[in-house]
């Protein structure tokens, strides 16, 4: 979409909208590319995390405990929304209406009634909003979907895949609040494994092959010490617009796993991977094959031609995908760029994987035994 905001120039002015566990990812953008982008304001309830994220620049960063405040005061040209997901609505609602684009870290709302309302709202005002989903701005994730699209003989269109996405949620919540943590409440989380973890494969399938979900049957459990509908893990068979077919396996419940993250992708010429070499590997390096130039005719032929993709990028300056991220939304703003990942694009995707999540909901019965289908 085009942007129908003010023009507006580097270093773009960011209000970052709280400072929890993910704002740190994004601490670099502002120190790396102060030529683009700017720390202008936080707002934040917890003073003293907000005080410790802005002690880390060499400039003073006001800090504002209520979103109306920052709004009257501060001056800002956009806004980045790092908040507990039940959050992301109404505070994203709010800055459009003033005019101010928003990238929203994920999941973009928690319903697809809240997406359909942010559409609405974007279109009538012409103020941008974006999903943020990182790893669309990995190298060699933008590698991989040049290499797709550039020659159908590469890769050719997708026919299956399988997505991993593996954790032991108390691994993370035990230095982060522990049992009482938001993600393991399905009402500030919006859902569980899947929205909250998964989600990152789910949208790197459709970025690098340019297609999209439209129908999903999934069953799930919902083990304590998750709460209020959020699913503990989940089996989902997905089918895609071109006729594409994967399963996704996700859970937050493994006792041990042995990595976190596995994706394979066979399309009709060639094959992408992504798998760890080591136990206790987050997730592995890309390799991709091709059997366009070497048909298989012998039994090893299958095996052959795997090649590492590379790291590096003649697009971009930075091997960290959330400084690409803020990188490239400031310059859609202030460049005319085409945003990646809009309130727009995000509804048919968004429509699909929540509707098997909100049907678990209804259905409720003996944790652990729901059945979650679209309908």
């Amino acid at each position: 979409m085009s942007s129908k905001v003010p023009p507006l120039t580097l270093p773009l002015r960011i209000a970052m909208i709280g400072s929890g566990a993910v704002s740190r990812h994004h601490f670099p953008a502002f120190r790396d590319r102060p030529g683009v982008i700017r720390l202008s304001a936080i707002c934040e309830k917890n003073p003293q995390a907000a005080s410790a994220f802005a002690a880390q620049f060499p400039y003073p960063v006001p800090i504002f405990g209520e979103l109306d405040d920052l709004l009257e005061k501060a001056k800002v040209d956009a806004a980045l929304v790092v908040l507990p997901h039940n959050l992301h609505f109404p505070v994203a609602s709010k800055l459009v209406g003033e005019g101010i684009p928003v990238l929203v870290e994920k999941p973009l709302a928690c319903s697809l009634e809240e997406t359909r309302a942010l559409k609405r709202l974007s279109s009538e005002t012409g103020v941008p909003v974006v999903a943020g989903q990182m790893l669309r701005f990995a190298n060699d994730v933008i590698w991989l979907k040049e290499w797709v699209s550039k020659d159908a003989g590469n890769f050719g269109a997708l026919r299956t895949f399988d997505i991993q996405s593996w954790q032991n949620i108390l691994a993370y919540v035990n230095s982060s609040g522990g049992l009482k943590h938001w993600l393991l409440d399905g009402k500030a989380a919006g859902g569980g494994v899947v929205v909250s973890l998964a989600v990152h494969q789910l949208d790197l399938i459709r970025f690098i092959t340019g297609d999209d979900f439209v129908e999903a049957t999934a069953w799930g459990r919902f083990d304590s010490p998750f709460r209020n509908g959020a699913e503990s893990c989940a089996l989902a068979l997905l089918k895609m617009t071109k006729g594409a077919c994967g399963v996704l396996h996700s859970t937050y419940i493994g006792p041990r796993v042995p990595y976190c993250e596995a994706l394979t992708m066979f399309g009709e010429n060639g094959t992408i991977i992504q798998h760890a070499d080591d136990i206790g590997q987050y997730r592995g390096v890309f390799q991709y094959a091709s059997a366009t130039n070497k048909p298989t005719q012998e039994w090893n032929d299958q095996h052959e031609g795997f090649q590492t993709v590379p790291k590096s990028s003649k697009h971009q300056d930075s091997n960290n995908p959330f400084t690409n991220q803020l990188v490239h939304f400031a310059e859609a703003l202030t460049q005319g760029k085409p945003f990646h990942n809009t309130v727009f694009e995000k509804l048919q995707y968004f429509g699909v994987h929540r509707r098997d999540l909100r049907e678990s909901r209804i259905r409720a019965a003996v944790p652990g035994r729901q059945r979650m289908n679209p309908q």
